[in-house]
């Protein structure tokens, strides 16, 4: 490399490294808009995501089939999410699928009501972004004190239960993206 060649590199390499940590401060200041992750919030609706969380899942009816041991569990809910350009909330319906080996006859009937807190930014950026979550690609506890915990199971499923949750409300969803809706949301007092 020449002499006259360095300049030119050492300058382009500090241009493109002064550019880079105005973006990553800009991008640092957007991401602050939104709620902080210390408070819980309430929609208008009054869903709740508690503190720490980036969101909730609740699907309030679900059906659930058994064949012998296999068990399989159907239905379709609204995850809300922290905005973390703004002080609103977002909400996308999604559809829900999950099954273990936990049956023990022939049968189809209502499921208890499902309740997933969503404690990972990956989660809550992959619902957000219309991806489907699949529970074998994050950390799945049963336990709220997780620290590692990806998604908490809050109720309506155990532990050994595998699941999908697929963002939308029909299989045109997965072809023109869920539909996003914000909502009002307001920091919880006392909580």
């Amino acid at each position: 490399m020449s002499i006259h060649r360095k300049p030119i590199f050492l300058q382009t390499a500090v241009v493109a490294l002064l550019l880079a940590s105005a973006q990553a401060g800009a991008e640092g200041t957007q991401a602050n808009t939104g709620w902080p992750i210390s408070s819980a919030i309430e929609t208008e609706t009054g869903g709740q995501i508690p503190a720490g969380a980036h969101g909730i899942l609740h699907i309030s009816a679900p059906r659930e089939a058994t064949l012998l041991q296999l068990r399989g569990v159907l239905g379709s809910g609204d995850v809300i999410l922290r905005n973390r350009s703004s002080r609103d909330c977002l909400t996308l319906p999604v559809r829900f699928i999950a099954g273990d080996f936990g049956g023990d006859n022939i049968s189809i009937h209502s499921g208890e009501s499902i309740r997933l807190i969503i404690k990972s930014a990956r989660v809550a950026e992959a619902l957000a972004d219309g991806d489907d979550v699949v529970s074998d690609m994050y950390r799945i506890s049963s336990a709220e004190d997780d620290p590692d915990a990806d998604i908490i199971v809050q109720s309506g499923l155990s532990d050994g239960h595998g699941f999908v949750i697929n963002p939308g409300s029909s299989v045109l969803a997965d072809i023109i993206g869920a539909e996003v809706t914000q909502v009002k949301c307001s920091a919880l007092q006392g909580v």
